[in-house]
């Protein structure tokens, strides 16, 4: 599907004609409303919902601290290495001023491992702190996952290393269903942003 606001043109793929269609006839009925839409996502205003006010390092944070109790140990690795190339893709600004290395050891070893980042006896060493406040004040809001753009970054960056190649084709399916399960649509419910790949880990 293919529309306009303003000049800024918008496309969005659906599994099924039917979805497309649905979709469409909201976006007509929002349009008949006089509901102001959005350049950036295409989509009337109200669908942002809280989304434009959420923060996605807060939403990715409580994610993990919710799931946690139910992931194995092998889960909760896996989850932590998936949303930490995730969460750099949703940055402002890439964090140039810092280590590559450090920026994922600090997300991925202190952000997304919610026993080390809530251990009380020993805190997060001053280097990675630095680097986990830069990212909550840099992250892109929940609207992002509206953006094609956005949700094209995140998808390259789930199957790319760290020094540019690409990521084992095992490796790129875990990332995104383990994203897909974290992530539900903000526009479309029931629509993953990334696609129909999906997978459970734990309970919901």
């Amino acid at each position: 599907m293919v529309w306009k606001v303003g000049v800024k043109k918008h496309s969005k793929t659906y599994p099924t004609t039917a979805l497309a269609d649905a979709q469409r006839s909201a976006l007509l009925t929002a349009v008949k409303r006089g509901e102001p839409f959005s350049t950036e996502t295409g989509m009337p205003i109200s669908y942002a919902g809280k989304a434009a006010d959420s923060n996605w390092y807060d939403f990715a944070i409580e994610f993990i601290d919710k799931k946690w109790p139910h992931f194995s140990a092998n889960q909760r690795k896996n989850v932590a290495k998936a949303m930490t190339p995730a969460t750099i893709a949703l940055l402002r600004t890439p964090p140039k001023q810092f280590d590559p290395v450090k920026v994922r050891t600090a997300l991925r070893e202190y952000a997304f491992n919610h026993k080390r980042r809530t251990n009380t006896k020993e805190a997060i060493p001053d280097e990675f702190r630095v680097i986990l406040d830069w990212v909550q004040r840099n992250t892109l809001s929940m609207a992002a996952w509206e953006q094609s753009d956005r949700i094209d970054a995140v998808v390259t960056a789930l199957g790319t290393r760290l020094d540019g190649t690409p990521s084992a084709a095992s490796s790129v399916t875990r990332n995104r269903r383990i994203m897909n399960l974290a992530m539900p649509s903000q526009a479309d419910p029931g629509r993953s942003p990334l696609g129909p790949t999906r997978s459970r880990l734990g309970p919901s």
